[in-house]
């Protein structure tokens, strides 16, 4: 019953993907864990005697239940045995007061929201640039992707939508468009750092919550003596001394209740067993060291994720390593310059963090793809010339593609491009590799019908768009 119970509120905590392993340990696994033991202890509580007393013989079965239903509403207080109660003031009594039992459940619920809602910030912000990063990370963790059709589907489709939200912060960047004139703050979500930003502030807001929480544990269980309860927890038990001598969870306590008999009150003290603190015990000293563990590994991550987003050497490395295994031409020394200008002018940091975020998701051979198109993408842009990696022989140095192709398939003809392509720097031969026959016009081949391309993994080539029906292709190569 109780584990039909868990599960039916999994859906409220459901799994996602847009978030490491330890934003994980907090929105779903901590969140699941505070929700199981809440019900664990309302099934004890509203489901069993979570009290028991030891009531006068003159007490019916009707008085002894109001007894235990009174004292479990009401504070009970906590005396070592050794100890006369009759020598006992009111104001030691309420330090002795035991008052959290009750409320268990209920605050480990509120600790389940709490460990939520840094999540839940990070759902609501994180689409707002425009970078829908909850879909994509669904796209890239799709099973079906080992599908190869449906790969290169989900691959073109989440590269089409990077490309367009990363062109209208370019956009927004360079006419310096300000859409909010008065509140500035508004401007972040138009920003290149805005996904990063919110990442950023979520694993500080999950590191302040586990730390809160902690500190709010003890106050719960009132255990001001104690400033780091469970270590002391355990050094109590490692001494032997029980909870008889240390009042932590006691399992007998005592009871103060008045009775009205005839026109008088009748004052009593009745000694009760809290079952329910055995379970509330070992529960707590779990939670504390769970926490501690957080804090460890959320601090960890924290500081790393603020890394890797303000240092510039982080992402060109991140960066180069997926283009070298990558099926682009790409030398990481002579395109140095080039990686740099693709993240400081293409990708920007919320670009990186995406590529980021999918390779710890979906794996590396998925992120590697996804760069290379994006690489392709930048290194296609007109820039009043042939773009080119920076590990690709300049074959016709700083010459422009001047030449006229053949108006017909001639011997002559063949010759005299020859000789066009020969005009190359010394170092490099310019050969042709294939002729298709057709319909020439004497116009020179347009710039931006020229693609670079890798036509057998050693060689790189370049190929001229079709002028007509015809198509040619050259390879340059080093001799």
């Amino acid at each position: 019953m109780v584990l039909a119970a868990v599960l039916s509120m999994l859906r409220y905590v459901s799994f996602t993907d847009d978030r490491d392993f330890v934003d994980r340990l907090h929105s779903y696994f901590t969140c699941n864990i505070l929700i199981g033991l809440s019900i664990l202890v309302s099934f004890k509580q509203f489901g069993g005697k979570p009290v028991e007393c030891l009531v006068p013989d003159m007490f019916s079965s009707s008085w002894e239940q109001y007894a235990e239903n009174y004292c479990w509403a009401q504070d009970t207080y906590f005396v070592p045995i050794e100890k006369h109660v009759s020598t006992l003031d009111g104001n030691e009594k309420r330090q002795s007061r035991i008052s959290y039992y009750q409320w268990v459940p209920f605050f480990l619920l509120v600790e389940a929201s709490f460990f939520r809602l840094p999540s839940i910030l990070w759902r609501y912000m994180g689409s707002h640039s425009g970078i829908k990063i909850h879909e994509i990370v669904k796209l890239t963790s799709d099973p079906n992707n080992i599908k190869p059709e449906i790969k290169r589907s989900n691959l073109k489709a989440l590269t089409n939508h990077l490309q367009g939200a990363l062109r209208f912060h370019r956009r927004l960047h360079k006419r310096q468009v300000r859409p909010h004139k008065f509140l500035a703050i508004f401007n972040l979500p138009y920003s290149a750092f805005f996904v990063t930003s919110v990442y950023i502030i979520t694993k500080f807001f999950y590191l302040a919550n586990v730390c809160f929480q902690l500190f709010l544990m003890n106050s719960f269980l009132e255990t001001d003596r104690y400033r780091w309860y469970g270590f002391e927890a355990i050094m109590d038990l490692l001494d032997g001394r029980t909870w008889e001598q240390s009042g932590m969870f006691p399992r007998v306590s005592l009871c103060d209740f008045d009775v009205r008999v005839m026109g008088n009150i009748q004052e009593h003290t009745i000694q009760c067993v809290l079952v329910i603190n055995i379970l509330n015990e070992k529960m707590f000293i779990f939670l504390w060291f769970w926490y501690c563990m957080l804090v460890v590994f959320t601090l960890g991550s924290f500081l790393y994720w603020l890394f890797v987003a303000i240092a510039p050497s982080m992402s060109e490395r991140f960066v180069s390593r997926h283009l070298e295994m990558a099926d682009v031409p790409f030398d990481p020394i002579e395109s140095k310059k080039d990686v740099e200008r693709f993240i400081d002018t293409y990708l920007r940091s919320d670009g990186v963090f995406v590529i980021r975020m999918i390779t710890l998701q979906s794996g590396v051979i998925f992120g590697t793809e996804l760069v290379a198109e994006l690489w392709r993408s930048f290194m296609g842009e007109p820039t009043g010339g042939v773009k080119r990696s920076g590990s690709v022989p300049h074959v016709l140095s700083d010459k422009e593609l001047a030449w006229a192709p053949p108006e017909v398939d001639t011997e002559a003809n063949k010759l005299r491009l020859r000789k066009a392509l020969e005009q190359n720097p010394k170092e490099t031969e310019a050969r042709q590799l294939l002729v298709h026959q057709p319909n020439w016009s004497n116009q020179a081949i347009p710039e931006e019908k020229m693609t670079l391309e890798e036509p057998d993994g050693r060689d790189f080539g370049m190929k001229n768009g079709q002028n007509g029906e015809t198509s040619y292709q050259y390879r340059f190569v080093d001799t």
